[in-house]
């Protein structure tokens, strides 16, 4: 495997891969490509850990033959990567998801799960209203987001932001008229404002802070002037019930982003969702982003159940700015 020391990154040509470990992908011109995932899980050192997180990957993969591996490294052992699901060849609006803290592969199929089903319904959304269907989102996971208490600095939010800008460069080189909006959920909000400081989202057209572990003060500023100078649209909300984002906020980013100048703040307590035609949405309960079950059978909706307010207004707005003309 990788050096622990050093990064390899790989960038996956778009072109559906090839799902045999002996057959390589091609690209358009015919030239073989190599197949970085297979080629990972044929690695006799690979650890334990690290295969599983890998074999989730692979795993969503053989389920969805539209999800396309468009990024893979290794961070010393441990695997980051990137799949994008829906259209990406022909991606006119592409929305990229963000995960909080203490996530990594091991939580893959969740966070797919949830990009996949964004994709699909922004698609439906979308197509309602006459626009695009020509839509892709990306599950992506190239970051280590630290834990609880790595949380309270900026340090894992800064380098991964960093890298999320070189995607963003190359998912718009790939897709010079596309829309890319970004859904920052928890500590990755903290990572978005990191972003706008190092002038990395200038690709970027639409922006959600879900649940925020808040953002540096320098940062915050340069999100209020990218704001103000419309570079992009920027949407903030958290959940009254919600006790663990303002907790993200006693370190070293304690900016709410919803105190941001121009941000456009929406609820997560339950309530009407605007252009949907009189849909209501659900309470979001707590700081999770997916739905739980206690052991009593209580169902306690995430960020991104698909029945929250969160959700759905976020999804509204996502098929309006798929609505508009692509890019020239």
């Amino acid at each position: 495997m990788s050096n622990p020391t050093s990064t390899v990154r790989l960038w996956i040509p778009p072109r559906p891969p090839t799902r045999s470990c002996c057959v390589r992908p091609t690209d358009r011109r015919g030239t073989v490509v190599v197949d970085p995932l297979a080629e990972a899980l044929a690695d006799p050192t690979l650890s334990a850990d690290a295969r599983q997180k890998l074999q989730n990957v692979q795993d969503v993969l053989h389920a969805d033959s539209q999800a396309r591996l468009i990024s893979l490294f290794f961070e010393g052992e441990e695997p980051r990567a990137a799949v994008a699901f829906g259209d990406f060849d022909a991606a006119e609006l592409i929305v990229v998801v963000l995960h909080g803290i203490d996530t990594d592969l091991a939580a893959f199929r969740g966070w797919a799960g949830i990009a996949q089903r964004l994709c699909a319904d922004t698609i439906r959304a979308s197509a309602l209203r006459g626009g695009s269907v020509r839509i892709a989102t990306v599950a992506w996971f190239g970051y280590d987001s630290g834990t609880h208490l790595s949380a309270l600095a900026t340090k894992h939010a800064t380098v991964g932001a960093a890298r999320l800008a070189g995607d963003l460069v190359r998912m718009r080189h790939r897709h010079p008229g596309a829309r890319i909006a970004v859904l920052a959920y928890s500590y990755s909000s903290t990572l978005f404002g990191e972003l706008v400081l190092m002038d990395g989202a200038g690709p970027v057209s639409m922006a959600f802070s879900i649940a925020s572990a808040g953002m540096t003060h320098m940062a915050a500023d340069a999100v209020a002037e990218a704001i103000s100078k419309r570079e992009f649209s920027f949407y903030a909300t958290e959940a009254a019930s919600d006790a663990t984002a303002p907790l993200g906020r006693l370190g070293a980013h304690p900016v709410d982003p919803r105190d941001i100048e121009g941000a456009i703040v929406y609820g997560s307590d339950g309530g009407p969702i605007p252009g949907s035609g009189g849909q209501q949405g659900e309470a979001t309960d707590g700081h999770a982003s997916q739905t739980e079950v206690d052991e009593r059978g209580g169902r306690h909706p995430g960020y991104f159940d698909p029945r929250a307010q969160a959700y759905l207004f976020a999804l509204q707005r996502l098929a309006r700015l798929a609505s508009r003309r692509p890019k020239a």
